[in-house]
């Protein structure tokens, strides 16, 4: 994501940047009615203490409560991390045979060292708990729980890392969606890539110049106003399943980013995870679960499927919705 070009690359790191540059529509607005209008999880006079306070900036720079904002201009919020994020560090290996091991992933725990995330991750986690010679080989949202295979060496990681870009490894995952399917099974083929018009950054959605994706999905069980659903994706295009999903009116429990209200997403950013994002959301992560997954073991040339059930929380959730 974009950061704020102010001097001091600690103070830089405290920032976060607020929706995409100023754009020539909103050129000439005050910055206060602009942040109120945009980011509502603040009020008028909200923002109008934080730009007193030097708490925005404006490419890098604080400015006044009256200052007009000018076509391409990046704001930014002030919004240090004092610690790392708890996560859930419950890994455990489910299956093991030669250099090849499947690790169950909680959630939320991101794979790598990323932002605030240090020691809070799953390959620091592997390494610690498993061993320093195990490494992941592909890798799952934080927000998503389930398999993960690791290699003992470069020669095995490197094989299945080869197996995974030619789309010889076959994932099945779970996800709890908002809202009922009018379809048992269907395929969602829309290309997927950067949401230019979107006021997050970082937002991918169905566009037509995106790249090719495909995900297979069944309806497994519905409930009230909820489904289970099985999705297999053909592709590995980031955040799939989830913009699949959302695409077809079946936004995930849980997810922040693919909510219809982006403000929803906006508010988390800034807030972290408050009741009323967990309100809007249905849950505190996103209940997507990397179920199953079947590969060639690079060491015996045979096809082996590693299969690993719902999480307490997922299964929990979904009972109440069958009650």
């Amino acid at each position: 994501m974009h950061k704020s070009p102010v001097e001091n690359p600690d103070e830089s790191a405290a920032f976060r940047p607020l929706g995409l540059p100023v754009s020539s529509y909103h050129a000439g607005e005050r910055a206060d009615a602009y942040l109120a209008r945009h980011f509502p999880f603040l009020s008028r006079a909200g923002w109008q203490k934080r730009l007193r306070t030097s708490e925005v900036l404006v490419d890098g720079a604080p400015i006044s409560v009256s200052y007009r904002l000018r076509e391409g201009q990046q704001l930014a919020l002030h919004h240090p991390q004092t610690v790392e994020p708890e996560v859930d560090r419950g890994i455990y290996p489910i299956w093991r045979k030669g250099a090849v091991m499947a690790v169950f992933k909680p959630a939320p725990l991101p794979m790598h060292e990323n932002g605030p995330y240090r020691k809070n991750t799953f390959a620091e986690l592997v390494k610690t708990e498993l061993g320093p010679e195990w490494s992941a080989v592909h890798r799952l949202d934080r927000e998503t729980s389930g398999i993960v295979l690791c290699g003992a060496n470069t020669v095995v990681r490197n094989q299945l890392a080869r197996s995974l870009a030619e789309r010889n490894l076959h994932k099945e995952y779970l996800a709890i969606s908002h809202g009922l399917s009018a379809e048992e099974k269907w395929i969602e083929k829309g290309p997927i890539g950067d949401l230019t018009t979107s006021e997050i950054r970082i937002k991918k959605w169905v566009v037509p110049d995106g790249q090719s994706a495909e995900t297979h999905f069944q309806v497994l069980e519905t409930g009230s106003d909820h489904t289970l659903l099985k999705a297999l994706p053909k592709t590995g295009r980031t955040n799939q399943i989830r913009i699949h999903a959302a695409y077809a009116g079946l936004h995930l429990v849980g997810d922040r980013l693919f909510h219809p209200d982006e403000q929803v997403f906006l508010e988390w950013f800034v807030h972290g995870l408050t009741d009323h994002v967990v309100k809007q959301t249905g849950f505190r992560r996103c209940l997507l679960h990397a179920h199953a997954l079947a590969f060639v073991h690079p060491e015996d040339g045979k096809v082996h499927e590693v299969r690993c059930e719902m999480p307490d929380d997922m299964r929990e959730f979904w009972a109440g919705q069958r009650a």
